[in-house]
């Protein structure tokens, strides 16, 4: 699929400072990659960096992505974005914190999906560094 295919705010029902996904880099039908840059208008950000917990929220938004095209492209607009963090079934953060202006690329892979049921691996980076690995389970209305 191509990346702007869709604008982020069609696949997204979050806005302003909770929007956090700033670019679709890639999507396919397995798989979405996203860029953010950390800013100081974010949730958990104290001076100068954000909480590796923000993370999860990321990789909630971007795998989002790759589910709202799917919702678009199999029961149409009126369908809806909206979708929820059922449970964190792991967070591993290998970052204390992430400092405002870094660069995050988050990749989301669908590992298990069951009506609308879905269990999401993703991997964050910052500078080819590994910042978390994380299990989610989520939710489309």
């Amino acid at each position: 699929m191509n990346p702007t295919e869709f604008p982020i705010k069609d696949l997204l029902p979050h806005r302003n400072r909770m929007l956090l996904v700033e670019r679709i880099l890639e999507v396919n039908e397995f798989l979405s990659v996203s860029s953010a840059v950390v800013g100081d208008h974010w949730p958990l950000v104290c001076a100068g960096s954000a909480s590796p917990i923000v993370m999860v929220e990321l990789a909630a938004q971007t795998a989002g992505i790759n589910n709202s095209i799917k919702r678009l492209k199999t029961r149409g607009k009126e369908d809806g974005n909206m979708g929820w963090i059922a449970g964190v079934k792991s967070a591993v953060f290998h970052m204390d914190s992430l400092p405002v202006g870094a660069t995050l690329i988050t990749r989301t892979q669908n590992s298990f999906a069951f009506e609308d049921f879905r269990e999401v691996t993703a991997t964050v980076t910052l500078d080819e560094t590994v910042a978390a690995e994380i299990t989610l389970q989520l939710v489309s209305a």
